[in-house]
């Protein structure tokens, strides 16, 4: 084998088709059903994954230790996948909230039990949701999802407070910031520095944005608040803790819409139907972007596995292989510049305004 690298070794394709059937899949399958917070599913996820790694394994020591020290990253990167997953998997309630729960004497309830409209929120595709607190104010709750750009991820958390309208009303979205866009300039200019204003009716917005909103927002800050349909919902880029939940719904109860624009722009709206839902766009079905991520994976994967054969068989005592080395790490780098490239060329999916 000392003269062999990558795809010249026997057995090779067997070995690739074994690794992108059952290792790459499993990792993926372990991601998608993180959105739930069941301890038998984590641990049954770790598990399965588990035994794919010890059963690749013992197929390439069977082939000799060379191709098990060229395949063994790819299998430390899938094992601590695993390990960092079933760690990082979100408990249903935390002590915190439950004491903060019954001290005020709130209600700790299911997400699937709620009855809500789709929310306004950019939420991605791998979501779970935690500590869902029922009060007279409304439903406060913490969601986590994947934030995907291309094959890149980050975990991303917000704490929700919902309430809901009497009847359904046009989009409206204040953002922290004020140094974007914003299609709304107001009398009071601190909270033309704190906030962009995004909607399509002037008029509607300044209904909305009275003064007592305008200062129960800027005593939130930074707080997001989005109007659509028949949500009005508050959000805030942190997990949802006992101090936040408390002041979260304080100023969603600070936070009144006036009779008039219900009268002027209020129309009928559907019975919300059960469970928890998000409006943000989660993900691009168009072949165009199926084709880029195929084309990120394919490249990152054979980049990745060239660069661990060769490193492979460097070890080998009469390591001569038929193609310079050279040109076999270049071949590598960029295989690997390309997965980078295309995963790094894909939209942030998740907002609502795209």
């Amino acid at each position: 084998m000392p003269r062999l690298v990558g795809a010249d070794w026997a057995g090779w394709s067997s070995l690739m088709f074994l690794v992108a059937v059952l290792v790459i899949p499993t990792a993926w399958v372990l991601i998608g059903i993180s959105t739930g917070s069941a301890s038998v599913a984590r641990w049954i996820a770790v598990l399965g994954v588990g035994a794919v790694l010890v059963r690749v394994a013992w197929s390439t020591y069977d082939a000799g230790p060379a191709l098990l020290l060229a395949i063994l990253p790819l299998l430390i990167v899938v094992a601590l996948l695993a390990a960092v997953l079933a760690y990082s998997w979100p408990q249903a309630t935390t002590r915190t909230i439950k004491d903060c729960v019954h001290r005020n004497g709130w209600r700790l309830v299911e997400s699937r039990d709620v009855r809500l409209p789709s929310l306004p929120l950019p939420v991605g595709r791998t979501w779970s949701a935690r500590n869902v607190v029922q009060t007279p104010d409304g439903l406060a709750f913490e969601v986590r999802w994947l934030q995907w750009t291309g094959l890149l991820c980050r975990r991303r958390r917000l704490s929700v407070f919902v309430t809901t309208l009497p009847v359904a009303l046009p989009p409206a979205e204040v953002r922290p910031g004020g140094l974007t866009r914003s299609d709304l300039t107001l009398e009071s200019a601190e909270f033309n520095r704190s906030f962009d204003v995004i909607g399509d009716e002037p008029r509607y917005l300044m209904a909305v944005l009275h003064p007592r909103t305008m200062q129960a927002l800027l005593d939130a800050r930074p707080v997001r608040l989005a109007i659509e349909g028949t949500a009005l919902v508050l959000s805030r880029d942190e997990p949802l803790t006992a101090e936040s939940l408390t002041q979260g719904l304080k100023s969603l109860a600070g936070i009144r819409v006036p009779q008039h624009v219900y009268d002027d722009w209020g129309q009928r709206a559907a019975e919300p139907g059960r469970g928890l839902r998000f409006r943000g766009r989660r993900f691009d079905p168009s072949p165009g972007a199926a084709l880029l991520r195929m084309t990120t994976l394919a490249t990152g994967l054979l980049g990745l596995t060239l660069l661990c054969c060769l490193a492979a068989a460097a070890t080998e005592a009469d390591f001569d292989p038929p193609h310079s080395v050279g040109r076999l790490l270049i071949a590598g780098a960029v295989l690997l510049a390309i997965a980078a490239a295309g995963a790094l060329s894909r939209r942030v999916y998740g907002s609502i305004s795209a």
